[in-house]
């Protein structure tokens, strides 16, 4: 946002009183991106003329030190945040003014789209129905259901109309709500672009069959297309530059690989990589906001190379207090403050999950405070959801080896952890520190774990799907044998998963290891004497496994006997 715009706004709000001298250069400073030293050091140094005030009305010390302007800060962001009902920081300080200045009215937002684009006011005067022309606009008309995400918005509307960033990759988890984000931005700012034009990679196209679809969107004539794939690509390039077109990209995930590490191209699509690029790399007018489940390698390059023109936003779950709305809209009764608290926390404030835990919980309990008889069963991961779980399966189908690895552990630890402590396990033990780095930083590019405060975490609603997921396979592979005896070289196979991860840690805290025991042992334990009928049948094959298992030479490192051992002691 251009400071002078910025200080106007300001001192509107702040009426009747106006900024002080340095609170001017407070902000120009964080507009430019300076440090609180920096701009100590330049506001000391320069002249109320160069900052647009009058000295007498703006009088400043000879010397500006650093602690006085974090202080002078911290009281303007803390005002600002009184006035306009909005949290104001250093970081989100433009994209609150931006956001405000929309509420205004569209007259601030109009003409600071004229100013960045000279050509704007004649092509209104030429045609005055020209906002109209998109030939795919969004329908005003339609009102999706949209909660919160002020923030979001105002940072995307900056990126997009002030910024001018070229391309602009949205990314989160399955249900988080990407796309009807981006259709409430599209829906917002359609009158400031010629063009809306909207596409999914969801049937995967191919490259040559995309390109041609956008480029006969751009131009009004037919057009000889080039036959090579390159030619296409700088085609539709040059057709960006003559319009300015607001192209949207959706489910950029499908033509990415699974089960290899995040932001491989799919066989065949690594055309999409050159393309990304180029949307990148060349000169154009438009903004390609991209919607995926991961990050590309080409944005992940892109966003280091020129990060002033391509960028990427992480999309976490709402607010409380939106996601709360939510599921009133959809016949939950008002929680109570610490239910839903927890509510709110295990489900990640993801709006699809909490949406169908809304319309279930309204569903099996007829609804109103009923609704809270499930709590408990919350509370011990014991309320799963099919439609939920479908997404997470599909989202854990795609990860590899030692990412799936590491997310079980990541579960079994049930709360933030380390990355040396997860390393320390036996199986995990044995790959190069690199090797799990990097699947640790996949698996933040897929949105699934998160590094803050220098560990490691996924989640509530994961850990509760996955550890779901590890209890059916220990159940499984504890299941009574189709045939007699194993063979003692199918040991480590029937049992792969019962000796790579640890019912029960040994290092765990006694609180942590009585949620293990009651999470996982014990469901273990029920399905388990259920399929063999009877406590002693289990009991002596339990035995059995570890007898067979004693007999191999050398044993395996692993957790089968640890974990054989708490199965019987309980």
């Amino acid at each position: 946002m251009d400071a002078d715009r910025a200080i106007a706004i300001i001192n509107t709000v702040l009426a009747p009183k106006s900024l002080k001298l340095v609170q001017i250069q407070i902000i120009r400073g964080v507009l430019a991106g300076d440090s609180y030293q920096q701009i100590a050091a330049t506001g000391s140094n320069s002249s109320p003329a160069q900052l647009g005030v009058t000295k007498t009305d703006h009088p400043r010390p000879d010397v500006y030190q650093i602690g006085y302007v974090r202080a002078t800060a911290a009281s303007l962001w803390q005002c600002l945040s009184q006035r306009l009902g909005q949290k104001v920081t250093k970081k989100s300080l433009a994209a609150v003014l931006l956001w405000y200045s929309m509420q205004l009215g569209v007259e601030l937002v109009e003409a600071a789209a004229t100013a960045a684009d000279p050509t704007r006011a004649a092509r209104q005067r030429s045609d005055p129905d020209w906002r109209k022309s998109a030939r795919y606009p969004i329908d005003p008309n339609i009102e999706p259901q949209f909660y919160g995400r002020t923030e979001e918005i105002a940072t995307l509307t900056d990126w997009c109309l002030y910024e001018r960033c070229r391309v602009i990759c949205l990314i989160g988890m399955g249900g988080v709500g990407k796309t009807t984000l981006v259709w409430e931005i599209a829906r917002q700012l359609e009158s400031y672009f010629d063009l809306t034009i909207w596409r999914s990679l969801l049937n995967l196209p191919p490259l040559t069959e995309f390109c041609t679809e956008q480029i006969q969107c751009l131009s009004p004539q037919p057009v000889a297309l080039p036959r090579s794939a390159e030619g296409q690509i700088d085609l539709l390039i040059a057709g960006l530059k003559l319009n300015r077109c607001l192209l949207i990209i959706d489910n950029v995930e499908s033509i990415l690989a699974g089960q290899v590490q995040s932001g491989q191209y799919l066989p065949g699509y690594e055309g999409y990589d050159r393309l990304l690029r180029s949307l990148g790399e060349l000169p154009h007018q438009s903004c390609v906001l991209l919607i995926s489940r991961e990050k590309p390698h080409s944005i992940a390059r892109a966003e280091i190379v020129n990060p002033q023109l391509v960028r990427s936003l992480t999309l976490d779950g709402l607010s409380a207090a939106a996601g709360h709305q939510l599921i009133q809209a959809y016949g939950c009764p008002p929680l109570p403050a610490q239910i839903w608290q927890e509510v709110h926390g295990h489900y990640g404030g993801n709006p699809l999950a909490l949406k169908i835990a809304a319309i279930a919980a309204v569903e099996i309990t007829g609804g109103g405070e009923k609704v809270l008889e499930l709590y408990p069963l919350m509370q011990q991961g014991q309320l799963q959801f099919r439609t939920i779980d479908d997404v997470l399966y599909r989202q854990f189908e795609r990860l590899s080896a030692i990412e799936q690895q590491l997310v079980y552990w990541l579960a079994i630890a049930r709360e933030p952890i380390a990355g040396s402590a997860l390393r320390a396990n036996l199986v995990l033990n044995t790959r190069a520190p690199g090797e799990i780095l990097n699947a640790l930083q996949s698996l933040a590019r897929r949105c699934i774990a998160t590094y803050d405060d220098r560990t490691w975490s996924i989640q509530p609603v994961m850990v509760t799907y996955v550890t779901n997921r590890s209890i059916e396979r220990f159940a499984a592979e504890l299941s009574p044998p189709i045939t007699g005896d194993l063979a003692p070289t199918d040991l480590q196979h029937r049992f792969g998963h019962l000796n790579t991860y640890a019912i029960i840690q040994a290092t765990a805290t006694d609180a942590l290891r009585q949620t293990q025991m009651q999470s996982v042992l014990r469901p273990i334990l029920a399905r388990s004497i259920l399929a063999w009928g009877n406590r002693a049948d289990f009991s002596q094959h339990l035995q059995q496994i570890l007898r067979q298992w004693q007999t191999l030479d050398p044993i395996p490192p692993g957790y089968l006997a640890s974990n054989i051992l708490n199965l019987l002691i309980e």
